[in-house]
């Protein structure tokens, strides 16, 4: 069989990329009416897709179905042998390629998997965006930007808008200026908070957490993210101390972070770095079993490091 060209499972992690391609597909119709001439199928109307296949709409036989997040449990062999008038879109955020259902699908389908720019790319992308707007950004400011910004395609975007909108006369965009208009991921508070501690600044660095948890971040996440920041030291300390090279790739650590992580590792021993790990682990225990208050325990793990 042949792969048809009005059958489509897009899927993966990079979702601003998906949409436009689906929105691409819309747009060779001359009208879309939810219910007339489009259709979006779920798991939990999985048993419509038969008769939204079937029949002629108010707009003729073309029509645009979209089946999202099934996890190809349907009946994919109602796809075979189409209507060239009619279009469907299959969207996951990842499929099992062991399951007939996606086996059936290579056949017949474009199957497009959708993935995350690494962070090479992330910052070229990063400098020509600006670029095409008259703006400039050194390598290391566009690391940094990327380093605090995430590797969603779609936030970086609103971050350079909003830099690009703020930068009214002003050509070159700064680390400042980064840090005074773009929003940070939790990941990228998280580290701050950590720079805190590290640099012995605690008061301040319990008063970002509490910020975070006015922010309704859940404490939990916090501390899961903070927990592996501590791990990443402890790996880096080791593997310093073993002369490993390539670190930062190895585990798989964005090179920013890294270089940051690796200056505060300074600042520890080994086997300090092996108590505040074990501090973590007590405190995921008695979390658990009710024996610590979440909050009242993360505090106290901050004012001992």
């Amino acid at each position: 069989m042949i792969a048809l060209a009005n059958v489509y499972l897009f899927y993966g992690e990079e979702k601003y990329d998906l949409e436009q391609r689906v929105e691409k597909i819309k747009k060779e119709f001359d009208n879309l009416e939810v219910g007339l001439n489009l259709f979006y199928i779920t798991k939990d109307n999985v048993e419509e897709l038969s008769t939204c296949l079937q029949g002629v709409t108010f707009f003729g036989s073309s029509k645009l179905i979209i089946i999202k997040d099934t996890k190809l449990k349907f009946n994919v062999e109602l796809l075979k042998d189409l209507d060239e008038d009619i279009k469907v879109i299959i969207i996951e955020d990842s499929v099992d390629k062991r399951i007939s259902e996606y086996k059936f699908l290579s056949k017949i389908a474009e199957c497009v998997e959708f993935k995350y720019m690494d962070e090479k790319q992330m910052v070229q992308y990063i400098m020509q965006i600006l670029k095409k707007y008259g703006l400039s950004i050194s390598l290391q400011d566009a690391e940094y930007m990327q380093s605090i910004c995430g590797e969603d395609k779609s936030n970086i975007i609103n971050e350079l808008q909003k830099l690009v909108i703020y930068l009214d006369n002003e050509k070159v965009v700064t680390r400042e200026i980064i840090d005074k208009v773009c929003s940070k991921t939790l990941s990228a508070k998280i580290f701050d908070v950590l720079s805190m501690i590290v640099n012995r600044k605690r008061e301040k660095a319990i008063v970002m957490l509490d910020e975070l948890l006015k922010q309704k971040e859940p404490i939990v996440k916090i501390y899961i993210m903070l927990y592996k920041q501590i791990k990443q030291m402890y790996m880096i300390k080791y593997m310093r101390e073993k002369n490993q090279s390539d670190i930062a790739k190895t585990l798989g650590i964005h090179p920013f972070v890294y270089k940051n992580l690796s200056k505060s590792c300074d600042m520890y021993s080994l086997d300090e770095l092996k108590k505040i790990i074990y501090e973590f682990d007590e405190y995921d225990k008695k979390t658990k079993i009710g024996e610590m208050d979440f909050e009242i325990g993360l505090k106290k793990i901050i004012c001992n490091m």
